[in-house]
């Protein structure tokens, strides 16, 4: 990602699978060097069971104090000892206000150096860790600063359909609700293994080219798809809760899930959105491959909210 003023082109993306446990970091290696990235500046993502995202309320005259407010308000929420925490927050409303809105984040120490240690075995230091839900919300932030996507005030689901997660995401720009769910494409591969009686390889090579058979896959793997929409109507719910009755109408789907015929319409018509696939388009992307994108440029949005949010130095 290259920024000029206020303008943004992504100069460069690639991806890689990684192809067998523990082979991580010879595949970031691979990104990196099929991309041509510089890796100067590199923001990497960060979710996990134990990381904690939420908006929280204190009160206005906290802000003078708000790094220790903040850990005494994530303190009673996290399952483990704040001493063993690193504590960050964004706010999310004005200094002034009575009641500031205040995005807090918090992960085990441990957990973050696991994760950090994984891309220095391969080479690169990262400027900055950002969650990743955080970074779907850049995401969307990002492509619908004209709004062209959604009118202000509207909510925005964005929903990331990743190999063992998938990721919720809404906003209508100062109001969040955040979910990890953890349930992903590995899951409904199980599901089609299990409906054919053949290993998880073949099941994996017919949900990404079904063919003939794609009556058969998506019957198989409908329930798994039903679990996850009914995740995303109770964070539809939760953010009317907090939004004052504002029901989200927009659905952004990104991740691997969403190259499946017909799945981004399906989740729409069960979370009753106007779904689409996440694109690119509202940033320059004239110097990517015009046919990688349109069959790839689903499966950026985290990578493209984190580098929207790659600012400062400093984990």
């Amino acid at each position: 990602m290259t920024r000029t003023g206020e303008a943004l082109q992504v100069t460069s993306c690639s991806y890689e699978e990684v192809e067998r446990p523990g082979a991580h970091a010879a595949s970031i290696q691979a990104v990196l060097k099929a991309g041509s990235h510089d890796v100067s500046r590199v923001a990497v993502g960060f979710s996990g069971r134990r990381a904690f995202l939420r908006v929280v309320s204190l009160a206005g005259d906290a802000v003078e104090d708000m790094g220790e407010a903040v850990v005494t308000e994530v303190a009673k929420y996290i399952p483990y000892d704040i001493a063993d925490a690193r504590v960050g927050y964004q706010i999310l409303s004005g200094q002034h206000d009575r009641f500031l809105r205040v995005l807090a984040t918090a992960a085990r120490r441990d957990d973050i150096a696991r994760r950090l240690n994984l891309f220095r075995d391969a080479g690169v230091r990262p400027v900055r860790m950002d969650m990743e839900l955080a970074a779907l919300a850049n995401a969307f932030e990002t492509i619908n600063a004209g709004g062209g996507v959604a009118q202000a005030g509207r909510g925005v689901c964005m929903v990331d359909f990743g190999a063992t997660k998938t990721l919720i995401a809404i906003t209508d720009g100062s109001r969040c609700v955040f979910r990890e769910f953890p349930f992903g494409g590995d899951k409904l591969t199980e599901m089609l293994a299990h409906r054919l009686g053949c290993g998880a390889a073949e099941a994996e090579a017919l949900k990404r080219q079904p063919g003939e058979r794609i009556e058969m896959v998506k019957d198989a793997i409908y329930p798994g798809i039903e679990d996850i929409a009914a995740e995303v109507r109770s964070c539809q719910d939760a953010f009317r809760d907090v939004s004052g009755g504002v029901r989200p109408d927009v659905l952004l789907a990104s991740g691997g899930l969403v190259a499946f015929p017909g799945v981004t319409a399906l989740f729409g018509r069960l979370t009753r959105c106007a779904a689409a696939p996440f694109r690119l388009g509202a940033v320059d992307t004239s110097e990517l491959d015009a046919h990688f994108l349109e069959d790839h440029g689903h499966e950026f949005a985290v990578a493209f909210g984190l580098a929207c949010h790659a600012r400062g130095d400093g984990i």
